[in-house]
Order: C-alpha cells, then sequence, then structure tokens
C-alpha cells in the first residue's frame, strides 16, 4: 500500500469512522434493458424520479464505503502521464464522485493546479477539494472552465447521459472527460447503489450518442496494473470541441 494510501487510512481513525467491510448491494427495484446496456429505473410508478430515494442510497453507500478507493495511485499517475505526455497542462481539474477525496489529492500532485471533487453525499465536508453535489446538475461557475473531468463513477447515475452533459458543460473546448471503466462495472453488476451497468463496448457508443456533437475519443488506454479479477481495465479519454459540428454519432476518432 502506498504512502498516500496510508495517510488516507489514518485519517478516517482520526475522524471516528470504525472501519468495517461494506455490505453487498441488492436490487430491490425494476432493471431496465437500453441497447445492451442496464439501468436501475429509479423513477416511482407515476414517473416522477425519486430523487429522495436516490441520494439516500448513495450516501448509505458512501458512509459504509468511506475508506475505500476504487481506483489506484498508479491508475491515476498513469492517466496523468498519458495526458501530459500528449500536450495537456490542466489548470482546472474536477473528479465526480470522490467519496474521499483520493482522486483530487493524486492530480493536485502530479499537475501542481486547482482541482476540486463532487460527492453527493454530507461527508463531503469533511475532505479538501470536496464539495457536496448531485453530479448529474451542472454548476454554472465551472462551465467551459475545466481542462480535465474525471470520473470512476458513471455506474452509480440514475441517468448517465444526463451526467455525461452535465460533465461535458464543465469542460473547456480542446479539454478532456476521462472515464476509468473496468469490468466489475459491466450490465451483470448493477444494484441500487450502481444502477448503470455497460460493457467498455456499449460505453464507447453511448458516448457518441451522447456526446457525439461536440466529442470525439482520443484515446483507450488500457492501465499498466488492472483490478484484481478484471477482464479489462482502461481509461477512456473524450475530447470536446464544440467547433467539430461534423462529429455526429458516427464521429468516433481513436488515437492511442
Amino acid at each position: 500500500m502506498s504512502l498516500l494510501n496510508e495517510i488516507v487510512k489514518g485519517a478516517f481513525y482520526r475522524l471516528g469512522y470504525q472501519l468495517v467491510q461494506a455490505p453487498k448491494w441488492t436490487r430491490t427495484r425494476e432493471v431496465l434493458e437500453h441497447g445492451g446496456h442496464r439501468l436501475i429505473n429509479w423513477r416511482k410508478p407515476d414517473g416522477e424520479l425519486d430523487l429522495a430515494g436516490y441520494r439516500r442510497e448513495q450516501e448509505l453507500g458512501n458512509r459504509a464505503k468511506i475508506a475505500q478507493v476504487w481506483t489506484s495511485e498508479d491508475s491515476l499517475m498513469f492517466i496523468s502521464r498519458w495526458l501530459q505526455d500528449r500536450g495537456l497542462s490542466p489548470q482546472f481539474i474536477i473528479c465526480h464522485g470522490t467519496r474521499n477525496g483520493f482522486e483530487q489529492r493524486v492530480f493536485s500532485s502530479f499537475f501542481h493546479c486547482e482541482v476540486i471533487g463532487t460527492e453527493i453525499s454530507p461527508t463531503a465536508t469533511q475532505f479538501p477539494m470536496t464539495v457536496q453535489a448531485d453530479f448529474h446538475e451542472p454548476r454554472v461557475e465551472w462551465a467551459r472552465r475545466a481542462d480535465l473531468v474525471y470520473s470512476n463513477s458513471l455506474d452509480h447515475a440514475y441517468d448517465p447521459a444526463k451526467a455525461l452533459r452535465s460533465w461535458a458543460e464543465s469542460v473547456r473546448d480542446g479539454g478532456v472527460i476521462v472515464l476509468e471503466k473496468a469490468s466489475d462495472s459491466d450490465p451483470r453488476g448493477v444494484s441500487d447503489l450502481d444502477p448503470f451497468g455497460i460493457t467498455l463496448a456499449e460505453l464507447v457508443v453511448f458516448l457518441m450518442e451522447t456526446l457525439g456533437d461536440i466529442a470525439c475519443i482520443r484515446g483507450l488506454p488500457g492501465v499498466p496494473h488492472p483490478r484484481e479479477g478484471a477482464t479489462y481495465h482502461n481509461m477512456i479519454v473524450v475530447e470536446i470541441n464544440r467547433a467539430s459540428h461534423w462529429l455526429h454519432r458516427d464521429g468516433v476518432a481513436i488515437a492511442g
């Protein structure tokens, strides 16, 4: 375990958390099938979104897993170097669904720039560089400011297309969205806590269906040290360029 992870782990004890094994989340709600991906239905019988229920579930999951980090320092350093080698020198980074702020600390230590993270749970206020926010909702003060938006939490979205469009609104032209994706968020893994399940190939298509008028995919690098048991583990690098109106649903550009 890295020194950074040890520091984070020790901080939780000082905050008074008892570290326990997080429970397995189950599916108690309807599962919708959409063109190869699966989505938990967080709508009430009348069609209204059960936003309060969704947020309660996310907060319960956050508190149960508060000391856990899904990504790794190696993976974040890898994508930081990958982006730097291709000329990206971020001045402002946004990380979504960060739980305890681990991602912010790694990115800020590498790029030495402003980094902010979002977390839907009130625990957000206990961690530096973190604000309490629902990542489905855009923030006016971030509009077209970010050089990099990173997340490994799209599987937590009740409406992944809405979340992606919100994230894109924060990115300047020429900036990127980086999604970290492994096989454990494939369709079979959906639950009330992780409502969205999709394979890597289907996610590429979904991204272009959602953002293809303003974005293209610039890379799908595999991380050097995948998650244990993962059949794949990649970063998806999506470049935002609103001037490229020719990029529609079939506008996929892959650059290794």
